[in-house]
């Protein structure tokens, strides 16, 4: 069987896992290619993954050589339009999931939306992304962006608040340990009915009592004013949402 060969020029958490992912399969060959210098970069290479910050995707596309290659980026947010300029055929090799470099995970579970300048060559990179993945599906560039807005609030918001539950719990004494199983049935939940209908705590029962003592709690301790405002805006965003 004829190996297939894999420029993946980056150095970040994406290009290391992808580097990884595709290293442990049988007949792939990737090579992690410098950004700067395309030192290791690999002219005849059966696909060329640019898997770097968005802004640097456009820079790093118009300085690549003439490859005989498919050209795909892995962002979520930008557009297959970014690689224009190539006269090869592109796409895009979007995975879903936060990646952090000495993080070991199951990449058979994690999806991979995927676009391509054509219907042949979406197919050779689901085809590719089919190795790693079992769960891969065809996303155009506004169902890329919708995906990764609604994984920022899902992922990288909701990490930032885990971030400032640590440091309360921390400064009084208490380890983030003790809610993690909170964090477990929480997210268990959403296995059996939709978000908005998990939704419980204080806000959820317009329960004011609580919410002024949370809220005087917070100014007593002296936290940051930008929890504070968190606080009040998520507050009044979940009375909203249950204004009915």
């Amino acid at each position: 069987m004829q190996p297939t060969i894999i420029n993946i020029i980056g150095r970040g958490n994406v290009a290391t896992h992808l580097l990884r992912a595709f290293d442990a399969v049988e007949g792939i060959y990737p090579t992690m290619v410098n950004p700067h210098t395309f030192e290791g970069l690999h002219e005849d290479a059966d696909f060329t993954i640019i898997s770097v910050s968005d802004n640097a995707i456009a820079e790093v596309a118009d300085k690549l050589p003439k490859l005989n290659s498919i050209i795909a980026h892995t962002s979520g947010s930008t557009s297959i339009d970014v690689l224009d300029s190539r006269s090869e055929p592109t796409g895009v090799f979007y995975p879903l999931q936060t990646f952090t470099k000495d993080k070991s995970l199951d990449y058979s579970e994690i999806p991979f939306f995927i676009e391509g300048s054509s219907g042949e060559v979406a197919d050779k990179l689901m085809e590719l992304a089919g190795k790693v993945s079992k769960n891969v599906i065809k996303a155009d560039s506004g169902k890329r962006r919708a995906l990764h807005v609604a994984s920022v609030y899902a992922c990288n918001f909701v990490n930032h608040l885990w971030s400032i539950s640590d440091s309360i719990l921390k400064e009084n004494g208490m380890n983030f340990d003790v809610i993690r199983p909170l964090l477990k049935e929480t997210l268990n939940k959403t296995g059996t009915m939709s978000p908005h209908d998990a939704q419980t705590g204080p806000a959820r029962r317009r329960d004011t009592n609580t919410i002024n003592s949370h809220l005087d709690f917070l100014l007593k301790s002296n936290a940051p004013q930008e929890q504070i405002e968190i606080y009040n805006l998520l507050t009044s965003s979940i009375i909203q949402s249950f204004k009915e």
